[in-house]
């Protein structure tokens, strides 16, 4: 159970708010998400956290109400792959702090470079559960697998890590993607779908020589069953739990999988309707009608974007005062024409409360706790009835 201390440092109104979600977001994890056992099962899941945390977007860095409920969610996971951790790890120190000793984790450096966008990706592990067994790596390509996309080799857009873990009598490794999105369809659908076999490929081959069993899981921009991306696992031999809806906010597309490449009688799930599912976290936080409270928040970001957005015209028309060329000047003076017109849209949010609302729910409360909804399934990890009946026959 996370600690909920730092509770006591907000304001009353705020406290008294985080409480009752953390009451409905509590209530709603005892009924859709099995109770962890000592050493019967395994919880096991993976959610990308939008951008946690960078505020690169200007929707607000992530309060200690957010954080909390973060914590609150990851609790009820013996282990947990994350994606779109940030640069920051501050906010991700926090979350561990609310979560206690008994939980770890592990992360990779920031992916360079434009697809990479500077993110991680990593495991929260309560450590009572799961035991890091000391190997962990990031999966980069030899040179005759790499990705051909406009005509050059490329690796992976954000390096698949991977680390190795053992709970009861299951030995895994764990590997987690953020797998390049590009467009919905296209050469850049095409890229996406090559990354998705790639990795696979490179999985499927070391689970046939490994004693350990294989968990692929994370973001793979898979919009559909059935899709080109979603067929590349199958292909591959990994069985993929199709979770009955989707992980995306709304609920309409499947980016994110649990999969696996496992030994002979080594793979068991809880057979329960609560022992695999998506989450969705805004039937608890950030409901529609919880959106008058956020208001005053609400309104506080927007003339932050708006502050943000004249100091850039502002720069930009110390530019164009200086500016010699032509091309120089009309570039300038349509990035300027942009960001006035993108001013007149914010205001026009501060201006009608239909529009703060939309804004709210479409967008604001994504960056808050996340436009995807965690997934999880419920694994059996204690085989020793079955290894004693084996131990008869020889």
């Amino acid at each position: 159970m996370p600690d909920y201390s730092e509770l006591k440092t907000m304001a009353k109104r705020d406290r008294l708010r985080t409480i009752g979600g953390l009451e409905r977001l509590r209530a709603q994890l005892d009924t859709e998400i099995p109770q962890k056992t000592r050493d019967a099962t395994l919880v096991l899941g993976t959610w990308n956290i939008r951008n946690f945390d960078d505020n690169r977007f200007m929707n607000g860095e992530r309060t200690t109400e957010d954080l909390t409920y973060i914590a609150e969610i990851i609790a009820r996971f013996d282990i947990l792959a994350v994606q779109e951790v940030c640069d920051d790890l501050t906010p991700l120190l926090k979350v561990m702090e609310m979560l206690g000793p008994d939980f770890d984790f592990i992360v990779t450096d920031v992916t360079e470079g434009r697809g990479g966008n500077r993110e991680r990706l990593g495991f929260i592990y309560d450590q009572s559960k799961a035991a890091f067994q000391g190997v962990a790596g990031e999966l980069v390509l030899p040179d005759n697998l790499q990705i051909v996309d406009e005509g050059k080799k490329r690796q992976f857009s954000r390096t698949p890590f991977m680390c190795s873990f053992r709970s009861g009598w299951f030995k895994f490794m764990f590997s987690t993607v953020h797998i390049y999105f590009g467009s919905p369809s296209g050469p850049k659908y095409e890229r996406r779908v090559k990354e998705i076999g790639r990795v696979a490929s490179f999985l499927a081959k070391r689970a046939k020589d490994d004693d350990r069993n294989h968990i692929l899981v994370g973001d793979f921009n898979i919009v559909k069953s059935g899709s080109k991306g979603h067929n590349a696992l199958k292909r591959r031999g990994f069985q993929v739990f199709q979770n009955r809806l989707g992980s995306n906010k709304d609920q309409t597309k499947f980016y994110d999988q649990i999969s696996f490449r496992v030994r002979e009688n080594e793979l068991s799930f809880v057979e329960s309707e609560r022992a695999r599912g998506v989450l969705q976290i805004f039937d608890s936080i950030y409901r529609e009608d919880d959106f008058p409270a956020y208001q005053d928040a609400l309104k506080k970001t927007v003339n932050v974007k708006i502050a943000k957005i004249q100091g850039e015209i502002a720069e930009q028309q110390a530019k164009l005062a200086k500016a010699g060329s032509a091309s120089t000047k009309k570039r300038l003076r349509t990035s300027i024409a942009k960001k006035k017109k993108g001013i007149t849209g914010w205001k026009a949010h501060l201006a009608s409360e239909a529009k703060l609302k939309t804004y709210y729910l479409k967008e604001w409360r994504t960056f808050h706790g996340s436009d995807h909804l965690p997934l999880w399934v419920v694994l059996e990890i204690d085989f020793s009835g079955a290894y004693l009946e084996h131990l008869k026959t020889i």
